[in-house]
């Protein structure tokens, strides 16, 4: 009978697990076995064999640091999941809070003395540019700031958080290591659409462009409607 040419030699098998090292971890039935013909092998049996290599404390150890990342990863979306949790219930308290204003100085109290406590924040305010605000709106407890400021504030952009600039400073009325400023929804009437949102930081961590920002854009949009809303019963008192 002659030689089959093609048959697969123990050195051929080398060669390929050696090119494709994790090639077991796809066959883990092929693995298995190959651990327990390894460790069948016993007394004279095993001395024809030193040139096996015994791979289970490799894979305990290789287990053991994958059972080690997951359990940090696990934990990580815990962390999220609990600050996540956190921060729907305070958005939903600060709603609740809008929601019970009667008016728009009630509104302005809501934002500026009980938005601190709830977000953990230095100040708020809400701020409407000088050249549309409307009579009644500093009494009731609106900033008032040129339109230029604001913009320049925001970084011409609808939303900044991060270090406050020298506009962002001079906006708030005081230093604070970092701050949110929002513009209220541009689909809203003006002078809502003209109004922006500030929340300076307690913490330089506080507000930074590589945090989430969909909870803030929230937050300016129930401003918004509710700001909307009382000036509508204001406009309809006068």
């Amino acid at each position: 009978m002659s030689e089959d040419k093609s048959a697969i030699s123990a050195e051929d098998v080398v060669a390929y697990i050696t090119a494709h090292p994790d090639c077991l971890a796809h066959y883990p039935d092929l693995l298995a076995q190959c651990l327990d013909a390894t460790k069948s092998v016993s007394g004279d049996k095993a001395q024809d064999h030193t040139n096996i290599v015994d791979l289970s404390p490799a894979l305990a150890v290789r287990a053991r640091d994958e059972a080690r990342r997951v359990g940090l990863a696990h934990k990580s979306l815990l962390h999220v999941a609990a600050e996540n949790m956190v921060s729907w219930r305070r958005l939903h308290h600060a709603t609740l809070g809008l929601l019970a204003s009667n008016d728009l100085a009630g509104l302005c109290h809501v934002v500026s003395a009980e938005f601190p406590i709830i977000f953990d924040v230095e100040k708020s305010a809400l701020i409407i540019a000088a050249e549309t605000s409307l009579s009644g709106m500093v009494a009731a407890g609106l900033d008032v700031r040129p339109a230029a400021q604001i913009a320049a504030a925001l970084h011409d952009r609808t939303l900044y958080l991060g270090t406050p600039s020298q506009a962002g400073t001079a906006i708030m009325g005081q230093a604070a290591p970092s701050m949110a400023l929002i513009r209220l929804p541009d689909r809203l009437p003006p002078p809502v659409s003209n109004c922006v949102l500030l929340l300076a930081g307690k913490h330089a961590t506080s507000f930074q462009p590589e945090l989430g920002s969909d909870l803030l854009v929230l937050l300016a949009e129930m401003v918004g409607v509710t700001l909307a809303a009382r000036l509508e019963s204001l406009a309809e008192l006068t």
